[in-house]
């Protein structure tokens, strides 16, 4: 076999690797992302990943290194004002909501001590405290601000997960229903109106 057709094999086991893990992890969740279960899924020999990723964790951070789930590189505006805030606000939401992925990754996040999990939150913190931060030199509010958007964010996360995990309201929030996610989006939108 040549060269290439060599990469080129070894290119599409490692693939079909990385799309296993994020097959696992929104059908079955992060317990279940193990070595013969993501073999499982993906119908490749357990001996490849141990040669192409080291190990489980190997490929569990190649897996997250490779996708910028949060767009924590994303480019932030000159000028931050209520409008923008709100809509990267509503974005976020419903980028949760149409993404299980995102929804998975966040549980996954709060419950392992991973180091790359961590490096995955502190990239999305760094860029939204970049994006707060400039709001709010930008503008002379008379109120504490870096609170108030770190409940909303909080919030917003929490409650996009926990129909997910827990197939239930929280505090008769259902955000599987349109009508709720209609619901948090005026509130969020009210709340940001009220900063001064």
């Amino acid at each position: 076999m040549t060269e290439n057709k060599k990469t080129k094999k070894s290119l599409i086991t490692k693939s079909k690797l990385l799309n296993a893990v994020e097959t696992v992890l929104i059908d079955k969740g992060f317990t279940e992302l193990k070595v013969n279960t993501i073999c499982e899924a993906s119908k490749v020999d357990k001996k490849l990943v141990y040669f192409h990723f080291g190990d489980l964790k190997g490929l569990q951070n190649e897996y997250l290194r490779k996708y910028d789930f949060w767009e924590s590189k994303r480019e932030i505006p000159e000028e931050v004002n209520k409008e923008k805030v709100k809509e990267i606000l509503t974005d976020q939401l419903a980028s949760i909501h149409e993404k299980d992925i995102l929804k998975r990754l966040l549980v996954w996040e709060l419950s392992e001590g991973d180091e790359a999990l961590k490096k995955v939150a502190y990239d999305r913190q760094k860029n939204m405290c970049k994006m707060i931060d400039k709001f709010v030199n930008q503008h002379n509010f008379k109120m504490d601000v870096p609170p108030l958007l770190a409940l909303m964010i909080g919030g917003l996360h929490y409650l996009s997960i926990y129909p997910t995990e827990k197939e239930n309201k929280f505090y008769g929030i259902d955000m599987n229903r349109k009508t709720d996610r209609k619901r948090m989006v005026s509130t969020i939108k009210r709340l940001i109106k009220q900063i001064e």
